[in-house]
């Protein structure tokens, strides 16, 4: 069952991202736009978002933040659950919409994201997320699916520079992310409060290419 649900799973998230044919304006716009695509399929017994589980409920299986876990989509099927944490990061794009039948000319759809070296630690986070959720509930939660969305082609190259202070937490095309602890290179103001975390899992990174309203886009789905 655990295999049939993950798989059902990638499957609808890959058939929701190949099929959509208007951008998105942000992460949330994401969230909600896959988490109805999932109900309306009627392929699970429910879904969920903002899914809310308390600090203290995830500690106690390693969790290294603070922060309470509100996950992306949680769908269940029967009695088994799976975590859908969702990445957008995204370059502007200016486009034309049509709003009540008119069409408006010169529109920021998506903004500049930048931040890419925090971007990619969150990304990675996600699936640490996942990793502690699946093993604080074993034999409920049967997994999850980390999906990166982005129209910036920084993700699948990763840092330009060896060494660079994220290079743990590249999202490189082709890389293999074994299991361990991920660190910065260094620590400095802007990672104060994100410390390093171990991954249990060995994670390939694949990406692939889409089109979104003439707009090119790249998609990883690390199933965790």
């Amino acid at each position: 069952m655990a295999e049939d649900l993950l798989t059902i799973l990638s499957d609808d998230i890959h058939s929701f991202i190949d099929a959509c044919d208007e951008l998105m304006f942000n992460e949330r716009d994401f969230q909600m736009q896959l988490a109805v695509a999932l109900k309306m399929s009627g392929r699970y017994d429910d879904v969920d978002v903002e899914y809310y589980l308390p600090n203290a409920l995830v500690k106690e299986a390693g969790y290294e933040w603070d922060s309470e876990l509100r996950l992306d989509v949680v769908v269940r099927k029967d009695k088994e659950y799976a975590v859908v944490e969702l990445k957008y990061p995204t370059r502007k794009v200016v486009t034309e919409i049509k709003r009540f039948n008119k069409l408006i000319l010169d529109v920021e759809i998506v903004k500049n994201h930048g931040a890419q070296d925090i971007v990619s630690y969150n990304s990675w986070k996600d699936v640490r997320r996942i990793e502690v959720v699946k093993a604080r509930f074993p034999g409920t939660v049967v997994g999850g699916m980390a999906v990166w969305l982005t129209n910036d082609p920084y993700y699948l190259k990763g840092p330009r520079k060896k060494g660079s202070i994220c290079e743990a937490f590249s999202t490189a095309e082709g890389r293999r992310c074994g299991s361990g602890f991920l660190d910065w290179t260094s620590h400095t103001s802007a990672t104060k409060g994100k410390p390093g975390f171990w991954l249990h899992g060995t994670y390939d990174v694949r990406w692939s290419e889409t089109e979104i309203a003439k707009e090119k886009f790249y998609y990883a789905i690390i199933q965790v």
